[in-house]
């Protein structure tokens, strides 16, 4: 059986071998990957994976489930058979970010895009109600030393909510973002890690720049918790891609928390990343860590698409209503609904995923207005979003 993610290339029309460049590995490599989910040995699978995924989002490509099994075809019945397996176009949605046409912005009235990814200020941020309750979760991760784990997919929200929260806690907290995660990767092969190190040093220069760090491990964790435990305000490490953190720097994360007296959290810690964070907190080598942070998984916007569309729309001085028909948003939100028939144990099942997180949501609808305007329709019509092609 081969993995989703050959079917993505596929569709994508994306080269194996471009990847197996990106990887620093052979062909034959990633044709192993592909068709029978068998890594090389050279470097760890989540490394690998944390690459790919890296290759993939640099192309608009932030599909989920790419690592998971195709569904067993071997036994199926004919493809005209009711009960054969058949994956829906929803399943590899892929979309690459495009600016809206002169001829749309023309037809709509519209100055600008409104689903620009460059957002000016926080009043261009659309919450649900589900991020509202994630932003609170990650505000009293921060003011209450609790320790949290923020993930979702690519779009979903997670930079937007990361900046709404220094906003918030503003002259009230110390907020710690080591620079290391920047460009971070799981093991120095491909990039810098963040190590523990780079954390005890991001604290003492946040907290007390002039005191030296003692030489000893144990007696510098000592000591920063002293720092913490003595700080004006409460303290809280956010780390960004934090499912390319190393195993050894979470597992040190346990031990920093932990107050010199035993009561309490001596630092608030909350860990930003990708849906891999959650897998990683899972296995049995974080298994302390896993137990004692709270994860909180991003959502697609659901019913609250229309909110979210004009929103933007009004953010960007347009109207959301005069350029798409009631049925057309509501259309959208069926054309992101991944649909995907599978057989387990000789019995079938539909399994559906949404796909409209706010990036995705706002890619599709600039590709629809641009096929729309094509078509010199005066609005998009729910007709006219059941006939435009995904990535087209």
């Amino acid at each position: 059986m081969a993995l989703q993610l050959k079917i993505v290339l596929r569709l994508a029309h994306l080269r194996q071998s471009d990847l197996a460049r990106h990887l620093g590995v052979s062909d034959a490599a990633v044709a192993q990957i592909l068709n029978h989910d068998i890594w090389p040995r050279t470097r760890t699978r989540l490394d690998l994976e944390t690459a790919i995924l890296a290759w993939l989002d640099a192309r608009g490509l932030g599909v989920p489930g790419v690592f998971e099994m195709e569904p067993d075809r071997a036994n199926d019945p004919a493809p005209d058979s009711p009960t054969s397996s058949k994956t829906h176009e929803g399943a590899t949605m892929l979309l690459d970010p495009q600016p809206l046409s002169q001829r749309a912005r023309e037809r709509f009235g519209l100055r600008r895009n409104p689903f620009h990814v460059d957002l000016d200020g926080p009043d261009d941020v659309y919450l649900t109600p589900h991020m509202r309750e994630r932003l609170i979760d990650m505000e009293s991760a921060v003011l209450n030393r609790r320790f949290i784990a923020i993930y979702g997919e690519s779009g979903s929200g997670k930079t937007e909510l990361r900046k709404l929260l220094l906003d918030r806690v503003e002259g009230r907290a110390i907020v710690i973002n080591p620079r290391a995660t920047i460009g971070m990767t799981e093991t120095d092969r491909k990039g810098h890690t963040l190590r523990i190190d780079d954390i005890y040093h991001a604290i003492a220069m946040a907290l007390d720049p002039s005191e030296p760090l003692k030489r000893n491990r144990e007696d510098r964790a000592a000591q920063l918790r002293d720092m913490l435990m003595e700080a004006a305000a409460p303290v809280c490490l956010v780390i960004e891609e934090a499912h390319r953190t190393p195993t050894v720097t979470l597992q040190s994360l346990k031990s920093l928390r932990e107050s010199n007296n035993g009561w309490g959290a001596a630092l608030g810690v909350l860990l930003i990343g990708q849906q891999e964070l959650h897998t990683r907190l899972s296995k049995p080598s974080l298994r302390e860590v896993g137990q004692r942070a709270e994860r909180c998984e991003l959502q697609p916007l659901g019913k609250y698409m229309a909110e979210y569309m004009a929103h933007r729309f009004a953010r960007a001085g347009g109207e959301l209503s005069k350029v798409w028909e009631p049925g057309a948003v509501a259309a959208l939100e069926q054309r992101l609904v991944s649909r995907q028939t599978v057989r387990q144990g000789g019995v079938e099942r539909e399994v559906t995923t949404s796909l409209a997180y706010p990036l995705m949501t706002g890619n599709c609808a600039v590709s629809v207005m641009n096929f729309a305007a094509s078509l010199g329709a005066a609005q998009v019509s729910a007709d006219i979003v059941q006939e435009w092609r995904m990535g087209a």
